[in-house]
């Protein structure tokens, strides 16, 4: 079944949910009843998408507040332990590691120093950079007891270029760091223990910030 302008319902249901959880994201808690103007859907798809994203524990409640003439309103928010994030920064004397939840709060951090003398092509050793977020991911995870299955995705900001290719996925082109096409993505996927259904978001530092 196909929705209006090529999309298909599929696509329609994800774009409601996304619209939901931004909306949550950045303005929660919200009501069901403020949900819908704040995301432009009609209050039964507003119903539906919250009654989905509670189920799988992706939203819960967050008490109520009274309502003009009316019984009080159900607060809504983003379930911060239902899932985690990793953000990765390669900076110019470091590389920062950190772990979040859901509601943004980070729960663990570590960084690894980069040479601050020598060239930078040695300082960015493609294999060394690879370790140190091997081993900075491996870290935080266990600092925070956070199951390897509950990471939603691992952000990582470079120092260059990014293109995609069906192969390797992120590829880096980094003239100043001495990285000629470096298969990111996959490096990362051999090296770092994760489960393969975790998600890389590779791209350069200045547009991850």
């Amino acid at each position: 079944m196909h929705a209006r302008s090529g999309r298909t319902v599929r696509d329609l249901r994800r774009e409601n949910r996304t619209a939901v959880l931004r909306r949550l994201y950045f303005d929660g808690p919200m009501s069901r009843l403020t949900l819908g103007p704040a995301t432009g859907l009609s209050s039964g798809s507003v119903s539906n998408v919250v009654a989905e994203l509670v189920a799988e524990g992706l939203v819960e409640e967050a008490g109520s507040v009274d309502s003009a003439g009316g019984r009080p309103r159900t607060l809504l928010r983003i379930s911060s332990g239902s899932g985690f994030m990793i953000g990765v920064d390669i900076g110019e004397t470091r590389i920062r590691i950190e772990l979040f939840d859901l509601a943004l709060t980070e729960l663990a951090r570590t960084e690894r120093p980069l040479a601050s003398s020598g060239p930078r092509t040695a300082r960015y050793d493609v294999d060394l950079v690879v370790a140190h977020l091997r081993e900075g991911i491996a870290e935080v995870l266990r600092s925070a007891e956070v199951p390897a299955e509950l990471l939603l995705g691992v952000g990582v900001g470079v120092p260059g270029i990014v293109a995609r290719t069906p192969e390797d996925g992120a590829v880096v082109h980094g003239q100043t760091v001495g990285w000629d096409a470096v298969p990111l993505e996959r490096l990362l996927r051999e090296s770092v223990e994760l489960p393969a259904s975790v998600p890389y978001w590779i791209d350069n530092g200045a547009k991850t910030l």
